[in-house]
């Protein structure tokens, strides 16, 4: 465990928040987890939200910071090479050593947990990502109507928290046959899975169905 009183309190909040959720992690069952006193959360942190925040911005900045790199990579890129941009930096962060599951259980509960904190905190880290990425699907797709562009990625997004946040779920209903160790098979499958979606007949069609 680390010795350092601030990143002993970020790790046990990670861990609860992941597997408790954050509304559901008291402050009292945080400090007696990462054995320090509630002055000393009051001290690093000021308040519970501050320390949302801080866990938030330790394991998303970077995921974001590599989206970002990737995206700017790329020229005149298909739809899944922006897909590919946008899930890689998650992906391999969660298959990236032994706290892989934690980090994919606070990336599930960042779009599945319900609360204005937490609302807030995902548009503050995801607002430029997001403007971005849907400038980019937008010039891959013309076609397709801004608006729609954005609900299609937010249902995007939400194929990431599933796979995420429901890793138990589907290891138990698969009984072997896929490995969530593998991130170009991941891969594989939620870009296949969400490029159809983004490319799908438009609204009028749907409508008129």
């Amino acid at each position: 465990m680390p010795t350092d009183t601030k990143e002993r309190l970020l790790d046990s909040a990670e861990l609860l928040f992941s597997s408790q959720g954050i509304a559901n992690t008291s402050l009292r069952s945080l400090t007696e987890h990462a054995k320090v006193n509630l002055a000393a959360v009051n001290y690093h942190f000021q308040s519970k939200d501050a320390l949302v925040q801080a866990v938030l911005f330790r394991r998303m900045n970077p995921i974001n910071q590599r989206r970002l790199e990737l995206l700017s990579a790329l020229q005149n890129p298909t739809v899944e090479q922006i897909l590919d941009a946008f899930y890689r930096p998650a992906v391999e962060a969660v298959l990236a050593g032994p706290e892989g599951r934690t980090v994919a259980r606070l990336i599930g509960r960042l779009y599945s947990e319900p609360g204005d904190l937490l609302a807030g905190q995902v548009r503050a880290l995801m607002a430029e990502v997001i403007r971005l990425f849907v400038e980019s699907i937008q010039r891959a797709l013309p076609g397709v109507p801004p608006a729609t562009v954005l609900w299609r990625l937010h249902f995007c997004i939400g194929i990431l928290a599933h796979t995420f946040g429901a890793m138990q779920l589907i290891e138990g209903m698969a009984r072997g046959r896929i490995a969530y160790d593998d991130p170009e098979a991941i891969l594989r499958q939620m870009i296949t899975f969400a490029s159809a979606g983004l490319r799908a007949e438009g609204e009028s069609t749907c409508a008129a169905s």
